[in-house]
């Protein structure tokens, strides 16, 4: 017996309802082209030629011979000798009714090709996405394998000393996972190095590759999330499972902000999807198993809560702005195998606010204006000739005039010195990076948010005494400053009016006079950080306390 298979069976209804209807259209055919006559001419056809088929239809009597097709009312012949004599067949409903039978018959057989027709262009576009899929995702698995990170090391690496003990420590996990193991210690599974655009967040992970010797595994956040839907997560689990089969080793992820993004109702499916299989993949190998998944970004604030809980990228190490020192030690390292004439002190207090990727613009630029004017060594005057170039070329570089850095440094100490005052948790202060104060508790008082707001205000009160007109410095802490308000007046009053206006003003008074206080103090920070461009925590605190 035949078996109709998907493909075949659609093929076989269509071919029976077009025999179908072919049937139908023959009847019809049959009787409407019939010749009418009459029925003496009628009974002489019947007498001499050769009978195929007798037919009575309503009101007619068809005859079909061998060479033609008569008809004549069935009034005009003798009925009963033709039933008695021929093998008659009888239509007792109207032929006519055939008519609409055939056209629904043809419709049904239209509406059935086009859905045929649906269907499989349907099938072939599927079947092309997934053969795109396929060939994407082969493709893909032939591109998995680490990277090179050879002559890469932290002595290419220069003002990375204060977070140099956190990566030695991650260099130790992947060289002897196990002896972490033995003594019940938990490794992070990630960590996030947080710091501006050019920093070398990459060149830090590819140098922890290189120390630890393992493979090395770099994929930029954007290149997960593919046109192709599903694309991006199977790219997340191919990348996992490769780098456990050659563990220990590293999973770098740059610009983790473009899929870690706060996930919200305008998010695309295929990036929650990526976002989600990297959860998965993050929970499912066990501390010890030798994969160490870091992350960049400059965005830390857009990040997903889900990224940042325990248990994922509870490492994170921050990387700020190289101060004076750390520029020397990045000018020196980028001369190295250059000839110059250069003060490497004179070329660092020129570029407070230079990362050291745009360093290496500066002094690569320099090199090529050497070359151009046919000079033996690379000189100040070539600096001072490519620096706007570097300036306006790299919007986030700025270099810092005498006026500007006694500005910034009066701004940033005012802040320490009073977020110190008030027993705030930080590190240090630099001179081209914002204060960060952390927060380890989630449980905060409505003291701790008003102190709070008063380090935001501190630095623009200073300046509007000091200088008698605001500066741009103070526009973003004046920002976080009204809405800190607006959430204490929301959040820790009972009272219907929240007008923030009063609060501010009495903020303001406690601020201009703890700064009355605190002005020793603040002018010995402020030339603390023009000169070295970073101050401890610590001699803030020293300060405070020989002035009480």
């Amino acid at each position: 017996m035949l078996r109709l298979n998907k493909q075949t069976k659609p093929i076989a209804i269509v071919t029976l309802l077009i025999v179908v209807a072919l049937g139908i259209y023959v009847i019809l055919k049959s009787s409407n082209s019939a010749t009418l006559v009459s029925g003496e001419q009628f009974n002489k056809i019947l007498e001499n030629e050769k009978i195929e088929q007798l037919s009575v239809q309503e009101n007619y009597i068809v005859v079909s011979t061998d060479r033609k097709i008569y008809k004549t009312s069935k009034y005009a012949v003798n009925l009963q000798n033709l039933l008695a004599k021929y093998p008659v067949t009888i239509y007792s409903k109207r032929s006519d009714i055939l008519i609409p039978v055939a056209i629904l018959i043809l419709l049904s057989i239209l509406i059935v090709l086009i859905i045929l027709l649906r269907k499989n262009k349907e099938s072939t576009a599927s079947a092309y996405s997934n053969n795109q899929l396929s060939k994407e995702s082969i493709k893909h698995s032939q591109e998995i394998k680490p990277e090179s990170t050879e002559n890469i090391n932290f002595n290419s690496i220069a003002g990375i000393q204060d977070i140099k003990e956190d990566l030695e420590e991650i260099i130790s996990f992947l060289k002897h996972p196990y002896r972490f193991k033995k003594y019940g210690i938990r490794m992070p599974k990630g960590v996030l190095l947080v710091g501006p655009p050019g920093t070398g967040k990459t060149l830090i992970a590819k140098a922890i590759s290189s120390e630890a010797s393992v493979p090395f595994f770099y994929h930029s956040g954007a290149s997960f999330v593919h046109i192709y839907a599903g694309m991006g997560a199977k790219r997340v689990q191919e990348l996992f499972k490769k780098a456990q089969e050659m563990a220990p080793s590293i999973i770098f992820i740059d610009e983790i902000d473009s899929v870690g993004k706060s996930r919200n109702s305008l998010d695309s499916n295929e990036r929650e999807a990526t976002l989600n299989q990297l959860l998965v993949e993050m929970d499912g190998f066990s501390n010890n198993s030798g994969v160490i998944v870091i992350a960049a970004t400059n965005r830390l604030d857009v990040l997903d809560s889900a990224l940042l809980r325990p248990g994922r990228f509870d490492r994170r190490i921050f990387i700020s702005l190289p101060n004076i020192d750390e520029r020397q030690k990045i000018i020196s390292l980028y001369l190295r195998n250059k000839k110059h004439t250069l003060k490497i002190e004179e070329v660092a207090k020129l570029t407070a606010g230079f990362s050291p990727a745009a360093i290496e613009t500066l002094i690569n630029e320099a090199a090529m204006h050497c070359l151009r004017t046919n000079k033996e060594a690379i000189d100040i005057e070539d600096i001072y000739t490519v620096k706007d170039r570097v300036i306006y070329g790299k919007k986030r570089v700025t270099i810092l005039l005498n006026k500007e850095r006694e500005i910034e440094a009066d701004y940033q100490a005012v802040k320490a010195t009073v977020a110190t005052w008030f027993g705030f948790d930080f590190e240090k202060v630099k001179l081209s990076t914002p204060l960060m104060i952390t927060q380890e508790s989630p449980l905060i008082s409505r003291s701790e948010l008003l102190n709070r707001a008063k380090v935001l205000i501190s630095g623009a009160l200073y300046l509007k005494q000091k200088y008698g007109e605001s500066f741009n410095i103070s526009i973003d802490d004046k920002k976080q400053l009204l809405k800190l308000i607006e959430d204490i007046q929301k959040d820790y009053t009972l009272l219907e009016n929240r007008q923030t206006a009063p609060l501010l003003e009495e903020i303001k008074d406690d601020v201009t006079s703890l700064l009355t206080t605190l002005s020793p103090v603040i002018t010995t920070i402020a030339k603390e950080l023009s000169s070295h461009e970073v101050v401890d925590k610590a001699d803030i605190q020293k300060e405070i306390d020989a002035l009480l």
